[in-house]
């Protein structure tokens, strides 16, 4: 056994379970696109994300269980199992949350979900597939920490932010998951790099095509409520300076070939609220 194999196992072992929590959470009929109040800019943001995340999470699932037959680790089994469980919980709530937006008067949305499933149902390579989850899942795991060190989601509407910090709780949770998947079935620091850029550049663009059709789709009486250029920027300067000093750091790291999401604690605030969570899990019939 590898000093880091064995490394991974120590981490796995002291690492709390992986709890799939089933929520009720309740979002409002009719719900205004504008999360963040007065931002339509960081709003938009969330919602692509959102509408994203139920073509993503359904291919995350079908490429760890493709690679189910390959992996000889019990308790990676068991890993790879409870990730999915998550992931499905997921986008089931996000499915539920997008269909409550007021979208329909934006342009171009459909066409832009209908693109990326047909990419996530492209026949791809079981290490492509391996490594753009794990390219996803780096990616989140940085956010998540990002998102709990900069109060990001406390600008959100109450109901909205109870489904972003759920869901970045469980991202933080099965952190290790995708990665020791990758590792224990194909491995390799470069070809991981590569397609993780991959991953992390075809996710950002879904997003940011999102935001772009929503910003754009009336655009004089967008900036008759909100203003032009000047307004926006005065408006997501704050985020855009936390991207830069603490978001974009912990991406970065992620690139480094002795990376590890064995190395990251989980948050003593993140910890707290899985166990909330999972305390309302239990609740629900």
């Amino acid at each position: 056994m590898t000093s880091r194999t064995t490394e991974r196992a120590v981490a796995r072992a002291l690492q709390r379970t992986i709890t799939v929590r089933r929520l009720a959470l309740e979002f409002p009929p009719d719900l205004d696109p504008v999360v963040v109040e007065g931002c339509p800019e960081e709003s938009y943001m969330h919602v692509g994300l959102s509408l994203l995340l139920p073509h993503l999470e359904p291919y995350l699932i079908r490429s760890m269980r493709s690679a189910r037959e390959h992996v000889h680790d019990r308790q990676l089994l068991a890993d790879l199992e409870a990730f999915s469980a998550q992931e499905g919980q997921h986008f089931r709530q996000h499915v539920r949350f997008n269909e409550a937006l007021r979208l329909g008067a934006f342009v171009g949305l459909a066409q832009l979900e209908a693109e990326i499933e047909a990419d996530y149902q492209r026949s791809k390579s079981l290490r492509f597939n391996l490594a753009y989850a794990e390219g996803f899942e780096a990616f989140t795991t940085a956010l998540s920490r990002f998102s709990f060190e900069s109060k990001l989601l406390d600008r959100l509407h109450p109901a909205v932010r109870h489904l972003f910090l759920w869901h970045l709780v469980e991202e933080l949770e099965h952190r290790t998951v995708a990665f020791d998947v990758y590792e224990h079935v194909c491995g390799g620091y470069f070809y991981r790099l590569g397609v993780g850029l991959f991953a992390q550049w075809h996710i950002n663009r879904f997003v940011l095509r999102v935001i772009d059709a929503m910003l754009g789709t009336d655009r004089e009486a967008f900036r008759r409520k909100y203003g032009g250029r000047i307004a926006a920027w005065v408006r997501t300067r704050t985020l855009q300076r936390q991207k830069v000093t603490m978001f974009f750091p912990k991406v970065l790291a992620t690139y480094l070939p002795w990376y590890t999401p064995h190395k990251i604690a989980m948050p003593a605030a993140a910890q707290a609220l899985a166990d909330h969570y999972a305390a309302l899990s239990s609740r629900v019939a």
